[in-house]
């Protein structure tokens, strides 16, 4: 899969093409379905194997997982915790927290995966992860969710921007402004454009990360509405924060497993979360 070659494969596992060539005969015999379409010894993968090399690097990842785990255990006497976050919570809440945990445990190795908030819970609902933080709660079946805190949303724009002098912004206020936005169907997203729905906004660039729209409104490129944590946290230059006339809600949730208890290490986690969200919440 990584190669598309035979013989490159053969190279890298230190054996012959036509084992290579065998191997693929006797795992597509045995699943009932073909991984490859050959050209010479170029390979171009189905869509099946596609879906089925997916589960494999999970379940390799898995093994790794146990490995690094049992490697602690034996050294320090400590586990792996392994969390997942979207983006916004990865860059702006989790270090302040990870901070916090080593500084109690500090041989305890820190495994972070960021994704959406359905990859999150689905990373805990299977093991993936032992702990996730979201902005949303879902259907996974498997993953139980808390809310964790909810902030208001604030109105960000350039510095020297017309609206920077202003104290309080309206929806009006953002009326045929370049808008830089949020991935649409995500729930913050719904929130902004609930705020928003009587006025004619332009919408200039769409991104998943609260950080890189902040980046975006420093460089003059747009306005928008962001969780307050965000700017609070990454301290960017070149912007105006101004809070709205009206609460745009922004809400973040734990996953944890639901069939499970969760690890003291996870625990721990989700103690030193709640502590970075008081301390921004008071910044």
């Amino acid at each position: 899969m990584i190669s598309r070659s035979m013989t490159t494969a053969a190279v890298l596992l230190h054996t012959s093409q036509p084992n290579i060539s065998r191997w693929i005969a006797l795992l597509e015999k045995e699943l009932g379905f073909e991984l490859f379409q050959r050209n010479g010894t170029r390979l171009t993968p189905t869509g099946d194997a596609d879906i089925f090399y997916s589960e494999v690097e999970r379940s390799f990842r898995g093994l790794e997982i146990l490995k690094d785990t049992a490697v602690s255990i034996k050294k320090k006497g400590m586990g792996v915790v392994r969390v997942g976050a979207v983006g916004s919570l990865t860059q702006c809440v989790l270090p302040q927290a990870i901070k916090t945990f080593k500084s109690i445990y500090p041989d305890s190795p820190v495994l972070i995966n960021t994704g959406s908030s359905g990859q999150v819970a689905q990373w805990v609902a299977s093991g993936v992860c032992d702990v996730g933080f979201v902005s949303m709660v879902g259907d996974v079946a498997g993953a139980r969710y808390e809310l964790m805190n909810t902030n208001s949303g604030v109105g960000i724009v350039p510095a020297g921007h017309s609206l920077s002098s202003k104290e309080l912004l309206t929806s009006e206020d953002f009326e045929n402004e370049p808008f830089i936005a949020l991935p649409s169907g995500s729930p913050n997203r719904a929130a902004v454009e609930d705020y928003l729905k009587d006025t004619k906004t332009l919408l200039s660039i769409e991104t998943h990360y609260a950080s890189t729209i902040c980046t975006l409104v420093g460089m003059g490129l747009g306005v928008s509405i962001v969780n307050s944590f965000v700017p609070r946290a990454l301290r960017p230059g070149r912007i105006k924060e101004i809070p709205l006339d009206r609460k745009v809600a922004f809400s973040s949730y734990s996953v944890v497993p639901e069939h499970y208890a969760s690890g003291v290490l996870a625990g721990e986690i989700l103690k030193c979360v709640r502590d970075s969200f008081e301390f921004l919440n008071e910044s």
